[in-house]
């Protein structure tokens, strides 16, 4: 299993909002599951599990030490 780092704006957030996260999970793709309905659409676009909607901006693995 690797640590993954997830950075996500919403729109519901006010604008310049970065919101992050860390999940534990043994692919990138796995990781964004973790906190997506589904994953994002060909714009970007993604609907999170609690709610609302927004971009994932980045996602990086966190080296263990």
């Amino acid at each position: 299993m690797n640590q993954y780092s997830i950075k996500y704006s919403r729109s519901d957030m006010p604008e310049g909002y970065v919101g992050s996260t860390i999940k534990w999970a043994r692919t990138k793709n796995d990781a964004v599951k973790l906190i997506l309905k589904k994953l994002p659409d060909s714009q970007g676009r993604c609907v999170f599990k609690r709610g609302g909607i927004g971009e994932i901006i980045s996602i990086e693995q966190i080296e263990q030490t």
